[in-house]
């Protein structure tokens, strides 16, 4: 489907997209039960309960079982059923919270534990991606590539390094060895894609330096290419294509190039449509930015390729427009 699509969550009258079923050497788990799209909303739910109200991790056990106390019964149900990663090691609802908790938007030190996305398990090679809406006050999860029936639904706890970095620190974070489809790949496959997530993280670290962006634009252009392309051999849809064209975005808007600005805003925005929605905040601002780029903080360091929204080619092949937008 189209990125600017939003399909919604199926409703009483309609079949269910997805099942709750126990899953061999994963406890309970999410599969799909029919085709579902990209860019499908597929859970909307407003947290169980929230950390915001902790206030020490003396009193956390404590404080947990009063707000329990006050939820619907069904709703402690769900809460106590839900993974404890640390059996046998004291304050089981605090460790549930430490197991299952999603952060309310990028770097909060808020968590919020929700029914049914706190079911969603972990790939390295993600189906879908989770994100808060502040505006709705609801924690969602899109799909980002077609899903089959069947399917496990899946979301990622920890994104990018090599197979033996990533389970490392899965195994001591969420105590668990994963065996996802991209750290179960055959040796000879597995080391090559080792070996391009490697590069990725280099080319991640070279494009957030500041005084590259402004002495060697191209060069830090070049890098965005090259990561999107080992991204896209990688099979990664999720919010790290988003990241590359916001950091092109950047970059030219930097240099004054409003043209290839507002074309990489709006890849931006495709990006967080799909994995976010078309109210997400990103989605809301990209769509600002490919209209007027200048209205970003971006904007103005140099006029080196100095360029006009409407300077954006018309009427060529989407080869040919893909390389005037990268300068190649």
């Amino acid at each position: 489907m189209s990125p600017s699509q939003d399909t919604r969550p199926s409703d009483d009258s309609s079949p269910p997209m997805w099942e709750i079923k126990p899953i061999p050497g994963k406890g309970q788990g999410v599969l799909a039960t029919q085709t579902i799209p990209p860019g499908t909303l597929l859970f909307h739910e407003k947290p169980l309960l929230t950390t915001e109200t902790l206030t020490s991790p003396d009193t956390t056990e404590k404080q947990l079982a009063q707000l329990l106390r006050g939820l619907p019964k069904e709703s402690q149900r769900a809460y106590l059923s839900l993974h404890n990663n640390y059996p046998g090691q004291g304050s089981p609802l605090t460790n549930i919270i430490r197991s299952n908790a999603y952060p309310l938007g990028p770097s909060s030190p808020i968590g919020g534990i929700f029914k049914n996305i706190s079911r969603i398990n972990h790939s390295c090679l993600p189906t879908t991606q989770h994100s808060w809406n502040p505006k709705r006050q609801e924690f969602l999860v899109h799909a980002v590539r077609e899903i089959q029936p069947g399917e496990e639904i899946t979301t990622s706890y920890h994104v990018g390094g090599p197979s033996s970095e990533r389970k490392a620190e899965l195994k001591e974070y969420f105590k668990f060895d994963c065996s996802c489809c991209l750290c179960s790949l055959p040796a000879a496959e597995l080391k090559k894609s080792d070996a391009r997530l490697i590069r990725a993280a280099a080319l991640d670290q070279a494009i957030g330096h500041a005084e590259t962006v402004m002495r060697n634009p191209e060069k830090v252009l070049r890098s965005c290419k090259s990561l999107e392309t080992i991204y896209r051999e990688e099979g990664i849809k999720d919010q790290r294509i988003g990241r590359v064209y916001w950091d092109a975005f950047q970059i030219c808007n930097r240099h004054g190039d409003l043209a290839r600005a507002s074309a990489f805003a709006k890849k931006y925005r495709e990006s967080k449509i799909l994995g976010e929605g078309e109210d997400s905040e990103g989605a809301v601002e990209a769509l600002v930015f490919m209209r007027d780029p200048k209205k970003d903080d971006s904007y103005g360091g140099s006029q080196r390729w100095k360029s006009k929204v409407e300077d954006i080619p018309k009427g060529v092949s989407d080869e040919e427009f893909e390389k005037w937008l990268w300068r190649e």
